[in-house]
């Protein structure tokens, strides 16, 4: 708000004008003034990024101060996407005061808690602060073993024998529809989102008996994925998902061997192999999220190992961490 002194000073250098100056001039003059001294806030906002990717949880299933797994994806600027819904992603909406109105897409990449234990609480805040019906479009594994499809997942939540059924009554009316993802390892890669230039892909990965899925997110020629939880084997799908993407999310969970337990190198693939495939396809940036307190300890080791392969920008996640895409 300009200031009764800024109004005073302006107005006596209109009053003090010399002689033959004209009204025109006079009003010129007066409104260059008033634009110089305008706050910022009016004038232009930056423009939006036409991806930007929001840090919900950056941690995995262990209590160390880090939310799980969870992220935003923000399309000119308005959050549309929610991947992953780990432990504590409801409370970090709050925290950033984010708008989920239009967040209609759910993209899962396995069915792990630290994945999805918030999913039910993200559907209850959508629900609460909606202004109308809530229709989801939600993707994820195919169910195997131990882990339900993902169409069973949302049913054992949400649906009317599920364990919160009386969602569905408790704020906007909400839609479900549910899409279980190929999780064989030789299976093509699809096209699951194509809306308005706003294009996501998948592929299946490999995360140890735990069904699990990559996702590619297009908007205006900008593009991020997220690797999920995934070993090493299923490497050459995640490379070829992420061919020149401008933004490579990807779960670093441990070091390299021998340096973690043996058994996590069947769940997640070690810094080296991950420098390798960023290489391999192309990408122009690195996020390293999904931490665990041992590879936070060593960031610098887990850098340079990196570095050996991938010589692009390489920055460590952390909660409420907002990366545009592409710029």
């Amino acid at each position: 708000m300009k200031t009764p002194t800024m109004y005073a000073s302006i107005c006596r250098c209109a009053s003090t004008a010399p002689k033959g100056m004209n009204a025109m001039t006079i009003r010129t003059a007066l409104a260059l003034a008033l634009i110089a001294f305008s706050p910022l806030c009016l004038r232009a906002a930056p423009a939006k990024s036409a991806l930007e990717v929001v840090v919900l949880g950056s941690g995995g299933p262990r209590a160390f101060g880090r939310g799980g797994s969870s992220f935003i994806v923000e399309v000119e600027g308005e959050p549309r996407i929610l991947v992953d819904a780990g432990p504590g992603a409801f409370l970090r909406i709050g925290e950033l005061d984010l708008d989920v109105g239009k967040v209609d897409t759910v993209l899962l990449t396995h069915l792990h808690i630290d994945h999805g234990g918030d999913l039910a609480a993200f559907f209850n805040e959508r629900a609460l602060t909606s202004d109308g019906p809530v229709a989801y479009h939600i993707f994820g594994p195919d169910g195997a073993g131990l882990f339900p499809r993902t169409s069973r997942f949302v049913d054992l939540l949400v649906g009317s024998d599920g364990a919160f059924a009386y969602q569905k009554t408790f704020g906007a009316p909400e839609s479900f529809v549910v899409r279980d993802l190929p999780i064989r390892l030789d299976s093509a890669s699809s096209k699951i989102v194509d809306d308005n230039g706003l294009v996501i892909e998948e592929i299946a990965t490999h995360h140890d008996d735990c069904p699990s899925v990559a996702y590619r997110i297009s908007y205006k020629g900008v593009v991020v994925v997220f690797s999920g939880d995934m070993d090493a084997s299923a490497l050459p799908n995640l490379v070829q998902l992420a061919k020149n993407a401008d933004l490579l999310i990807f779960n670093c969970a441990v070091l390299d061997p021998p340096d973690s337990p043996s058994q996590l190198y069947a769940l997640h693939t070690p810094p080296k192999k991950i420098g390798q495939a960023a290489r391999d396809s192309g990408a122009k940036n690195l996020l390293l999220s999904h931490l665990a307190p041992d590879v936070l300890g060593q960031q610098d080791a887990v850098r340079k190992s990196i570095r050996t392969s991938f010589t692009g920008p390489i920055q460590f996640a952390t909660d409420k961490l907002h990366v545009p895409v592409g710029k």
